[in-house]
């Protein structure tokens, strides 16, 4: 599993036009194969980020996302370069220990 957060920082007078973005993307986001799972949450206060995490089967199915019409959308509509899609304003990625590296109990 390979999991990334998004951060998005957006004016207040904005997070309307943002969650509406989100919405829109919804039923896409559920169609892409590979993707385990995905979180939209709004930010807790004024100044706080939206949060958007994307749970992936596997970096090869991410990869392969960016290479779709929908990622390509995705990365051109944050404004990033191919290769900065895992970086945008503020970006998490963790990658689960295998059950190798925690000697073989699910963490």
């Amino acid at each position: 599993m390979l999991e990334i957060a998004y951060h998005f920082y957006v004016l207040p007078r904005h997070h309307t036009h943002f969650r509406h973005a989100y919405q829109t993307t919804h039923f896409t986001l559920q169609q892409i194969a590979g993707l385990a799972s995905h979180r939209f949450s709004p930010p807790q206060g004024r100044h706080d980020a939206f949060t958007l995490r994307l749970i992936w089967h596997s970096r090869a199915c991410f990869d392969l996302f960016t290479r779709t019409w929908f990622g390509v959308w995705l990365v051109n509509g944050m404004g990033l370069s191919p290769d900065a899609l895992t970086a945008p304003i503020q970006t998490d990625v963790k990658h689960p220990l295998s059950l190798e590296q925690t000697g073989g109990q699910a963490a």
